[in-house]
């Protein structure tokens, strides 16, 4: 079985074609870090609208009422939850936090995620919220 690199996937799952090259961008440093990568994650509690509505209706009422994680990375048993972001604002660095949050009291036996967010460029408001909520954060510039 040939194994594909991560780096060079045609497309990720739930991204944007700017979010997809700076998960390129990143992989292209830090895929070899990893063991097992995964996309478009949606954790926390679905809504369900109820019995009355079809099942694709329910299921995608349910898929958008969730939180979704554009990529997870793993080494071992240890998660990353990566927030990827053209530019960063704090905005990026809180969902980051609640992402975190949810999936560990969701998986309460695993070891707490660790957290980064990916952009292209950052404000100073996010650097003073990312390291107060203990988020790792990595600027890629722009190319």
């Amino acid at each position: 079985m040939v194994s594909m690199l991560e780096q060079t996937r045609g497309k990720f799952p739930g991204m944007r074609a700017t979010e997809a090259n700076l998960m390129r961008r990143w992989l292209a440093r830090h895929e070899s870090e990893y063991d097992r990568f995964e996309y478009n994650v949606r954790i926390g509690a679905a809504r369900d609208p109820g019995e009355q509505y079809p099942d694709w209706v329910r299921k995608a009422a349910k898929m958008s009422s969730q939180l979704r994680m554009d990529a997870l990375a793993w080494k071992g048993t240890q998660l990353t939850i990566i927030e990827l972001k053209n530019v960063s604002y704090p905005s990026g660095a809180q969902k980051l936090a609640v992402y975190g949050a949810v999936w560990w009291s969701e998986n309460p036996q695993a070891s707490k995620p660790k957290l980064l967010l990916v952009s292209r460029g950052i404000d100073l408001a996010t650097w003073a919220t990312a390291l107060a909520a203990g988020i790792a954060v990595e600027v890629l510039g722009y190319v």
